[in-house]
């Protein structure tokens, strides 16, 4: 036996001399399914490889814009104590639940080893700081509030794209009378979060960023806000030009109206421009975008996709090194020029972006952090109150009733202690 023991430590050294490592896992759970998403997350993990090519990439992706569907399966796994190593989760709310259940280690050491405070925006880093410790390394911001159109609409109806809602109305109204078989308005709300984006941006122009925060932090009376009631009715209005099937559609499918030509214009994320050149479509050329609103202030409202380490993770020196490539330009550049992202890092050259629409949204995030505001996925209200106002404005979109919406979300802020439960978010 002791014979065999020798002749077994004797061939490991033999392996590790000619540079031959045991092989290791990085058990990793994500949702990145659709068109330009898979692409993106190919992109990932050839960059780990590139860094780490003895780690094995065991995936469980599961479909769902945003997670939806993924939630469920990982929150069975991890109920049952069986958590994978990391797995995707966006900042905020959500990321602040898994912390709150103690399934997430703090990095407070791996941020200071990565010096990552120095190279992203604040509001970036308070988005994944929970009780003082980050927990998660961000490798993206997504910028929520886009309003993709077809350039070569526009451009035939000599149309300016819309700045604030007047405008949209109007260029809804003139597409609708030379296209009167086409939907101005693209929408898909299968999932509920795509109607709460589209709400928000009502909400931002009429009450501006301030009362956009105070709002989801619980600090409104919605009963007897005249802001949230004028959103609604916005939105009521918006709903005479918007595809009308749209609760049938995931995000991507409603993206795929505007390729499809029966619709003109969607309100979506920047993972959309991933989707658009999955399709073919080129930015700056088939299609074009302006964040909306842009008056009577340019907001951008953002969460960030991130991953940390599981409490428990079966391979956590894997983990932490996948959590090294992700906060890394060498990750960063091709993954979310891939996917539609903007760089977490802002030390990255915009013009890494080959479209003009990233390079300027990069560039305005570099010089105006403070415009900054965690978005309806990232969640500054607790996620139990997002998800069941999700399902409150997706309802106000099948069938328009203000009163009793109104009504509805106003209990949800107290059914889910709001108040109480978004106090960590601190804006600006």
């Amino acid at each position: 036996m002791k014979r065999t023991w020798v002749a077994v430590g004797i061939f490991l050294l033999l392996m590790a001399a000619m540079g031959v490592a045991a092989e290791r896992q990085l058990l990793i759970f994500h949702w990145w399914t659709a068109g330009g998403e898979r692409e993106a997350a190919d992109a990932m993990f050839e960059a780990l490889a590139a860094k780490y090519p003895d780690i094995e990439v065991v995936e469980n992706p599961v479909a769902g814009g945003g997670g939806v569907s993924h939630r469920v399966v990982l929150q069975a796994r991890l109920a049952a104590n069986m958590p994978p190593d990391t797995w995707q989760t966006l900042g905020g709310a959500e990321l602040k639940s898994y912390v709150d259940a103690e399934y997430l280690e703090p990095l407070d050491d791996l941020w200071t080893e990565l010096d990552y405070w120095s190279v992203i925006p604040k509001p970036l880093a308070n988005a994944v700081t929970i009780n003082g410790h980050p927990y998660v390394v961000p490798l993206n911001m997504h910028i929520q509030n886009i309003l993709y159109y077809n350039k070569d609409l526009f451009d035939e109806l000599g149309l300016t794209p819309p700045k604030n809602f007047a405008q949209l109305i109007e260029v809804a109204k003139q597409i609708k009378a030379a296209h009167p078989d086409m939907y101005p308005f693209a929408l898909g709300s299968k999932e509920k979060w795509e109607a709460a984006f589209v709400f928000d941006s009502m909400l931002l122009e009429v009450g501006g960023p301030e009362h956009y925060v105070k709002l989801y932090k619980g600090l409104i009376d919605v009963k007897n806000d005249p802001i949230f009631e004028k959103a609604l009715e916005m939105l009521q209005q918006l709903l005479d030009y918007t595809y009308p099937y749209h609760a049938t559609l995931t995000w991507d499918e409603s993206c795929g109206l505007v390729v499809s030509q029966d619709s003109a214009m969607v309100l979506m994320g920047t993972w959309a421009i991933g989707y658009f050149q999955s399709r073919g479509w080129k930015p700056g050329i088939n299609f074009g975008a302006v964040t909306f609103p842009q008056e009577p202030e340019r907001i951008l409202l953002f969460h960030p996709d991130t991953y940390g380490i599981a409490v428990g993770a079966p391979n956590p020196t894997a983990a932490r090194d996948w959590l090294k490539v992700v906060a890394s330009p060498d990750l960063q550049i091709p993954t979310d020029v891939t996917q539609g992202g903007l760089f977490a890092r802002i030390d990255i050259d915009p013009k890494e972006f080959p479209d003009p629409i990233r390079q300027e949204l990069q560039e305005y995030v570099r010089t105006n952090p403070g415009k900054l505001i965690l978005d309806q996925h990232g969640s500054i209200a607790p996620m139990s109150f997002t998800q069941a106002y999700w399902d409150a404005i997706a309802a106000f979109m099948a069938s328009p009733d203000i009163k009793s919406t109104i009504s509805t979300v106003a209990d949800l802020f107290t059914v889910y202690e709001v108040e109480k439960e978004a106090a960590w978010y601190k804006w600006p």
